[in-house]
């Protein structure tokens, strides 16, 4: 007879082999998934933006009635992935309100692994259909990576594991012409894209038409959200 210790170790063999199928997280809430197909909720997303350049002064819902809706739980129509620059904050350049848009800031908009784990929980426990990458011109961390790459500039310790992703995007375009700080910024966020399309749980939502991922620059200047090319 196999003592408990045996039978627990040949248990998560098997889990670990995937024979236990474990079920799918799923955020603990009675509040329904968007209906938004991917395409529709990218839409969405410019279309706020567009908004958000007209100067509309339609207001966005953050109302007490919206509060009291929300702590039921939450539908996220999208996720964004984003830089913390303070000029960029997503929720006001789409013009959404409380609980429509899921977000993960990092500075440089790159996506470490608690970043990709937060990500997943959005497509997985809160069912948005898109993910938008989304870099912006004047990147101060893009420019830190390039002053590494270019001068060999030094910086902190701690703020070390900040750049080296975005390092990889300035190597990727230092030939190319143009601005190499905006070429960066560009190719940084098409990258951060690029690795989410591989993931392999969300490779099977894209195959089957139920998650979309787009890279996309914010303009300081004009306010406006470009998406770009893979």
């Amino acid at each position: 007879m196999l003592s408990r210790r045996s039978a627990l170790g040949g248990m998560a063999c098997l889990a670990c082999a995937g024979l236990f199928a474990a079920p799918r997280v799923r955020a603990n809430t009675p509040v329904a998934r968007t209906t938004l197909t991917p395409d529709q909720a990218i839409e969405r997303l410019l279309d706020g933006n567009r908004r958000f350049v007209a100067d509309d002064p339609s207001p966005v819902d953050i109302g007490r009635g919206r509060r009291a809706s929300l702590t039921a739980g939450q539908a996220p129509f999208a996720t964004i992935i984003c830089c913390a620059d303070s000029r960029a904050a997503p929720e006001t350049l789409v013009h959404a309100g409380l609980g429509e848009v899921f977000v993960s800031r990092v500075a440089g908009n790159t996506i470490p692994p608690v970043d990709l784990a937060t990500v997943a929980y959005g497509v997985e426990a809160l069912g948005t259909p898109a993910i938008m990458v989304l870099g912006h011109e004047g990147c101060g961390a893009v420019t830190a990576a390039v002053d590494v790459v270019t001068r060999g500039a030094m910086v902190p310790p701690i703020m070390q594991p900040m750049l080296g992703p975005i390092i990889f995007a300035v190597n990727a375009v230092r030939d190319q012409p143009g601005d190499m700080i905006d070429n960066a910024v560009r190719e940084n966020a098409k990258a951060g894209a690029r690795s989410l399309i591989r993931q392999p749980d969300f490779a099977e939502k894209i195959s089957a038409g139920k998650l979309k991922v787009v890279a996309a620059r914010y303009d300081l200047h004009e306010g406006k959200i470009e998406l770009l090319d893979l």
